[in-house]
Parts: C-alpha cells; sequence; structure tokens
C-alpha cells in the first residue's frame, strides 16, 4: 500500500512539473521559435530505438522541464526548487528535489504515459478495465 501511495505523489508531482514547465513555456518570446509546432509531434510519435536516442530524448526532457524550477545550492548540492501544491492542501509549499529525484519523477510520468497509450498497464486482458 505505501508503494501505491508513493507512486501516485510521484506521478502528481511529475505531472505537475511537466505541465507547469508546458505552461511557462509559451510567456517565452525566444522558446516559441525554437519549438516549431511541426517538429515537437515527431519524437513523441516516433519511439527511439537506440540507448542514445532513449538518452538524448530524456536529456532533453529534463532540461524543458528543469526550466520551469528555480536552481539552489543546499548543502553542495544542486536542487531544483518550485513552489506546489501537494495533494489535499491547498497551502502551495517549496519542493526541492536533486537532480536525480527530479529525473526520477520524469522518468516516472514517462512510464506512465506509455502504459496509459498502451491500454491501461496493469489491466489483466482478460478481466478488462472496467
Amino acid at each position: 500500500m505505501i508503494s501505491r501511495k508513493l507512486l501516485i505523489s510521484l506521478a502528481a508531482g511529475a505531472c505537475v512539473s511537466l505541465m507547469a514547465g508546458c505552461a511557462s513555456q509559451p510567456s517565452s518570446p525566444a522558446a516559441a521559435p525554437a519549438a516549431a509546432p511541426a517538429a515537437a509531434p515527431a519524437p513523441a510519435a516516433a519511439a527511439p530505438t537506440t540507448e542514445t536516442d532513449t538518452a538524448s530524448a530524456m536529456e532533453k526532457r529534463f532540461q524543458e522541464t528543469a526550466r520551469s524550477y528555480k536552481t539552489v545550492e543546499r548543502d553542495g548540492k544542486k536542487m531544483y526548487c518550485k513552489r506546489e501544491k501537494t495533494i489535499g492542501s491547498t497551502i502551495p509549499t517549496m519542493q526541492c528535489y536533486t537532480e536525480t529525484q527530479l529525473r526520477n519523477q520524469i522518468e516516472a510520468t514517462e512510464e506512465i504515459k506509455k502504459n496509459m497509450r498502451r491500454g491501461g498497464g496493469n489491466c489483466a486482458q482478460s478481466t478488462g478495465c472496467g
């Protein structure tokens, strides 16, 4: 049960991070020409086939997500911080993540998206999903 709660909180945090990153891009006039509408769907539609392609795609996603965070130095470590509302609260609190934690959130979100595209992830084919 604990692992399910952890997965849900990680997924929610990653989704909030990705949505905030997407929402912040149009406000920057320099970012809009770089991400042309025709170029954006191509990487998402074509699945990376090699480790190098996968690594470069994940690095690109990390850089896009990291833009929405404020970089802070704490105890000699680089932290990515942002005010976020936690689940069950309306009061935003400062949430800080190490680079590894942020990368893990992005990977978990991508895995959830991939499972949803495949048709439900944990659903058994014989019983269906409802």
